[in-house]
């Protein structure tokens, strides 16, 4: 995991320098984390929407000159893709291992290649927990998820020991990091979504673009160290974090990019 963690700052008491930065740069792009960013979290990922207001205010930056919209998100491409129901942005899905959007177009060699392996652990997973309530074992194609929102609290050894046993072994393919009430199964890779970002910046042709990261998860934390002469916005209560910015409420974030693309806060 990513070093390099302090305190962010109050995102709302910096707003005036921040401006300064948007109007000098020649160009914006715009990077979103989608649950608990974008979208609320919810009891199951399943449920999880982009509210009316989020899906307005993003088409309204993407839709402005000069800003380009990247979704960066754990969830599948496809997956992700339908929840936001928008074109003319870029998508990356499972932590950046896919990635498309107007003249790009990327799979992580590495990934496909543990496809198989991938499937075969989900469903072992799938079996070892479902006789644990309110588990969810959710294969990505890419990588995998261990929902565990929904179980109770004295389950949560064993959820963990299932996992281990299942992924924690020499040379094992598969590595384990948490997000919030989740276990994320990815390949053992050499790619995070701080290297899908970078990758994002010199393939859409915006490398010279004022890089803004908004983000709520550990798997966050790799895209905010990747882009140090950016923006970057944690959300959520103040934590230790490497983004320099935060914004306490997940539904402040529309606010915010409206401010972004207009100049004014509602």
């Amino acid at each position: 995991m990513s070093t390099g963690l302090k305190s962010a700052q109050p995102l709302s008491e910096h707003l005036p320098e921040i401006s300064s930065r948007l109007r000098a740069a020649p160009e914006i792009l715009l990077f979103l984390d989608f649950d608990g960013t974008l979208a609320p979290i919810v009891e199951s990922p399943s449920l999880a929407s982009l509210p009316a207001d989020a899906r307005e205010v993003l088409a309204r930056c993407a839709g402005t000159p000069g800003i380009s919209v990247a979704i960066v998100s754990g969830r599948a491409l496809a997956d992700l893709r339908t929840r936001v129901g928008l074109e003319n942005l870029i998508y990356a899905g499972n932590h950046g291992l896919e990635i498309s959007g107007p003249g790009v177009d990327f799979i992580q060699p590495g990934a496909v290649e543990r496809l198989k392996a991938l499937g075969e652990l989900a469903r072992h997973l799938r079996a070892r927990l479902h006789h644990i309530p309110g588990v969810e074992v959710e294969n990505k194609i890419l990588s995998a998820s261990v929902h565990y929102r929904r179980a109770a609290a004295a389950t949560l050894p064993d959820i963990r020991q299932a996992v281990d046993d299942a992924v924690v072994f020499d040379d094992n393919p598969f590595q384990i990091t948490e997000g919030r009430k989740v276990l994320e199964i990815r390949p053992r890779v050499d790619w995070d979504k701080g290297m899908a970002v970078r990758w994002i910046q010199q393939a859409s042709g915006h490398p010279d673009a004022l890089a803004v990261y908004i983000g709520d998860d550990a798997t966050d934390e790799d895209a905010f160290l990747a882009i140090p002469e950016g923006i970057t916005v944690s959300v959520g209560k103040a934590r230790a974090t490497s983004a320099q910015y935060y914004i306490e409420k997940q539904e402040s974030v529309p606010e915010f990019l409206l401010w972004l693309s207009t100049g004014r806060l509602r």
